[in-house]
């Protein structure tokens, strides 16, 4: 593993308006989050952060590239949790008395930013505006969860990948304007897609295949194309508010209508 250097520092990190660092703001702060983390750190595609019942484990802070959290079963079968992109944070649910209850993987370079327990205690003592920022993150993250697993329980497979791959285009772009022929880059192979749906590879290749020919999107070489955006808003069939969840931008009143939408549909399952 190599460390990385980050020249630019916390003060001018290009992620300081995302994630748990949008907190911090005063000089004092700043010089205090830059204490207490650990120089930045490349991870090669492939390669995992911490396995599943790891303990004592930090904040781990993605400055850039694409990961995923996951769950493993006693024989082999993987449940892919969450898609963790650059300004989301990863270790905030961690509860040391059992341990991690998921691994954490790297689906391409990624360059993280990690920031020790104990020093991630000083920094919510110095700065309580962390500490709710914090607890925002890891309310939203819930609903998003309760959203997924809505997804897994009731929507059809056409629904599932349309939805799962328009929450990516959302977060990758923390924005919800999506134009007709915009493509991007996904680090992402069907089998982990599978993963991730509930699905088997060869029924997301069948998805795939039906989504193009039908001119909703194409996924193609790890490159993601959208062909109507109406038909793909229209498919996922989301709740109002969970694509400004998606943005990472949403106010508090946002994230309590929608947890209440959310909850209905949880009741339903």
């Amino acid at each position: 593993m190599t460390v990385v250097t980050w020249q630019a520092g916390c003060s001018s990190c290009h992620l300081r308006d995302f994630g748990l660092c949008q907190a911090v703001q005063g000089p004092q702060e700043i010089a205090c989050l830059q204490s207490v983390r650990q120089p930045a750190r490349f991870h090669p595609s492939g390669r995992t952060v911490f396995l599943q019942g790891s303990r004592g484990i930090p904040l781990y802070n993605v400055l850039s590239g694409w990961l995923f959290s996951y769950q493993l079963l006693p024989d082999g079968r993987r449940q892919i949790l969450q898609f963790l992109l650059p300004g989301d944070i990863a270790g905030l649910e961690c509860e040391d008395s059992m341990g991690m209850t998921h691994g954490l993987e790297t689906l391409c370079e990624s360059v993280l930013c990690t920031i020790p327990r104990e020093g991630f205690r000083h920094l919510i003592d110095s700065c309580p505006a962390v500490a709710e920022h914090a607890r925002k993150i890891l309310a939203r993250d819930m609903i998003l969860l309760f959203e997924h697993m809505a997804t897994l329980g009731r929507r059809t497979a056409r629904e599932r990948v349309a939805c799962l791959l328009l929450e990516l285009v959302v977060r990758s772009g923390r924005s919800t304007c999506l134009t007709n022929g915009m493509s991007l880059r996904m680090p992402l192979t069907q089998p982990i897609l599978a993963d991730a749906l509930g699905l088997t590879a060869i029924h997301v290749n069948r998805v795939l295949r039906e989504l193009r020919e039908q001119r909703v999107m194409e996924l193609a070489h790890k490159q993601l194309t959208i062909l109507d955006t109406e038909k793909l808003t229209r498919l996922a069939g989301l709740p109002d508010g969970m694509m400004d969840l998606w943005t990472g931008q949403s106010t508090a009143s946002g994230v309590s209508r929608t947890s209440s939408q959310a909850a209905v549909q949880m009741r339903r399952l």
